[in-house]
C-alpha cells in the first residue's frame, strides 16, 4: 500500500483531541512510540527448540488499535512499531529458526515504503542469528541483509549460538573464520556492531579466548570507510539456562542438571574508531589444543527412544542412559542403541537445511 496516497479525502486535524492539540509533540511521540512497541505473543514456542532463549520465546506482536481511531493517527504513526522493533534475521537451517519467518525479499518493500513516506528513517536494532556454515560463505548471505536499499540501522547484533559453531556435535574446540569480516561492508548509519558468542558454561575459557582475539585482531568497515573497533572494557558476559533437547534429540553429554544446559554468552561491541584509517587483515581464530574435548560414545539420544523406554525426565544424564540401556537390553525386539527408525528421523531433520532459500527475518 502507498502510505502517501492512501487517503484521498481531506483528513481531520483532530483539533478537539487532547492527544493532538493538548500535548506537546515530543510527549505525544513518546506516548505513541510506547503504545505501538512490540511485545511477546502469548502463543509461546516449544521450549524444546534450538531457537528459544532469553527474549526469544514467542513471536513479537504489536497492538495497533490506536491506528484505527482516525486517519491522522494512522498517517503519522503507521511505521512506529516497525522501526522500534528488533528485526531478527536467521541465517540458519530449518529447525534452527522459528517457522514463521519472512524472506529478505519480503522485507525490502517495507523499507521502500518507509523511505518513500519519510525519507531516511533509522531502525533502532537489527539482530542476525547465524550458523557459521551460513556466515562463512565470504559473507554472501549476511551481505544480502546489509545491502538492502533504504536500510538505515543504528545497531546490528550478530549472535552465534552454541549449536552454530563448527562441529559442536563432537565437542570440537571453537573455531571461526574471518573471511566475512574482511568482505562485508556495513551500513554507514551503524553506531554499534555487536557480536554475541555463546557456548556451554564448561567452555567459558574458550569463549574468553575467542573474545580476546576478536577484540585485538578484528575490525569491521562501514560503507563510508569508517573503521569499527572493539575495546576490552566494553565486553560483557551473561549466563542463562535452557533445555538440552532440540530437533528430537536430548544432548546428555552437555547437561548440568536433568534436561538442562548452562550457557555463557560474551558480547563484543565495535564502535567507530576515527583514529584508525585502514582495516588490518583479520585472522581466522582457532582455540588452542590445550582445551580438551569431551569424548562420548553417546552424546545424545533421540526423544523417540526415551519415550519408548518411558525414561523419567527428571533423571540425570548417567541415570537416563542406564535406564535406557537396561530397557533396550530387556526388550531386544523393540530397539537398541542403533535404532534405525530414530536415526532415520534425526537424519531427516539434519538434511532439511538443503531446501533453504536463504536469509530469513522474523
Amino acid at each position: 500500500m502507498d502510505h502517501i496516497t492512501a487517503f484521498q479525502l481531506p483528513r481531520s486535524g483532530q483539533r478537539e483531541s487532547p492527544l493532538f492539540n493538548g500535548l506537546p509533540g515530543e510527549i505525544r511521540d513518546r506516548i505513541l512510540a510506547f503504545t505501538l512497541s512490540c511485545y511477546n505473543s502469548p502463543e509461546i514456542w516449544d521450549t524444546d527448540s534450538s531457537y528459544v532463549r532469553p527474549e526469544y520465546n514467542a513471536p513479537l506482536i504489536a497492538d495497533t488499535a490506536i491506528l484505527q481511531t482516525c486517519q491522522r493517527a494512522y498517517a503519522e504513526n503507521w511505521f512506529r512499531s516497525w522501526i522500534s522493533a528488533v528485526h531478527t534475521f536467521y541465517l540458519a537451517w530449518q529447525g534452527r529458526r522459528p517457522k514463521e519467518v519472512t524472506t529478505v525479499q519480503q522485507f525490502q518493500p517495507v523499507l521502500d515504503r518507509l523511505f518513500a513516506a519519510h525519507g531516511e528513517v533509522e531502525i533502532s536494532h537489527v539482530r542476525v542469528f547465524a550458523q557459521l556454515c551460513s556466515l562463512e560463505d565470504d559473507g554472501w548471505q549476511l551481505s544480502q541483509i546489509l545491502d538492502m536499499t533504504n536500510f538505515f540501522p543504528r545497531k546490528l547484533t550478530v549472535t552465534i549460538r552454541h549449536h552454530d559453531w563448527w562441529s559442536w556435535e563432537t565437542d570440537d574446540r571453537l573455531y571461526i573464520g574471518a573471511g566475512w569480516v574482511d568482505t562485508c561492508r556495513f551500513p554507514a548509519t551503524l553506531r554499534e556492531i555487536c557480536l554475541e558468542i555463546e557456548s556451554l558454561q564448561r567452555k567459558s575459557r574458550q569463549i574468553d579466548w575467542i573474545a580476546d582475539q576478536m577484540i585485538e585482531k578484528w575490525h569491521f568497515v562501514r560503507r563510508d570507510g569508517m573503521i569499527m573497533s572493539a575495546r576490552m572494557e566494553e565486553c560483557k558476559e551473561d549466563q542463562w539456562t535452557g533445555s538440552s533437547t532440540w530437533e528430537e534429540a536430548r544432548w546428555l553429554r552437555d547437561e548440568t542438571k536433568p534436561g538442562m544446559n548452562e550457557y555463557v554468552v560474551k558480547t563484543i561491541t565495535w564502535k567507530p574508531n576515527r583514529e584508525r584509517t585502514r582495516q588490518p587483515p583479520p585472522e581466522d581464530l582457532s582455540v588452542p589444543d590445550f582445551y580438551p574435548a569431551i569424548i562420548s560414545n553417546e552424546p545424545s539420544v533421540s526423544v523417540q527412544r526415551l519415550n519408548r523406554a518411558q525414561v523419567p525426565k527428571d533423571l540425570a544424564a548417567d541415570e537416563t542412559l542406564r535406564w535406557l540401556h537396561e530397557y533396550e537390553r530387556d526388550n531386544p525386539g523393540v530397539g537398541d542403541g542403533s535404532d534405525d527408525d530414530a536415526d532415520a528421523e534425526l537424519a531427516s531433520i539434519w538434511d532439511e537445511h538443503t531446501d533453504d532459500e536463504g536469509p530469513f527475518v522474523e
